[in-house]
């Protein structure tokens, strides 16, 4: 993405490489993963703070999660209290920019949703008009 303006994506970024948008998708796209990040963006949680934050993920895949999350370094972990062996999942700092930069996705999401919801509705109507016109003739 160095190689033209900010802001402007190609086929390449999205597809290509360790540094492709692909890549980082693999590691947080999806609601599970930006529900995990969401979760910790207050501070560090425990696995069962976690899974309880995230209503309905499962543990295969909380546990798959945060193992991408530790992997690409999003994610440390700490003992509860110095000598402890139970642990608690915090961000780095590159996890904490990955939440910011989610959270302004979200954002834009949600302020987009009405305009999705009245896209669907008019190709709903007219698939429903373009089939009530193939029956009729």
């Amino acid at each position: 993405m160095d190689d033209h303006e900010p802001g402007y994506i190609t086929v390449a970024d999205i597809c290509a490489g360790a540094g492709s948008i692909r890549a980082a998708l693999e590691t947080v796209g999806g609601p599970w993963p930006m529900a995990v990040l969401t979760a910790l963006r207050p501070g560090p949680c425990r696995y069962g703070e976690l899974k309880q934050v995230v209503e309905g993920i499962n543990d295969r895949m909380l546990s798959q999660t945060l193992h991408r999350f530790l992997r690409d370094g999003l994610v440390t972990t700490a003992p509860v209290t110095p000598g402890a062996s139970r642990r608690q999942y915090l961000l780095t700092d590159l996890g904490g920019e990955v939440v910011a930069a989610l959270g302004v996705f979200i954002e834009e999401v949600v302020r987009l949703a009405p305009q999705v919801a009245a896209a669907r509705a008019r190709f709903a109507e007219s698939a429903l008009a373009s089939n009530t016109n193939a029956d009729s003739a």
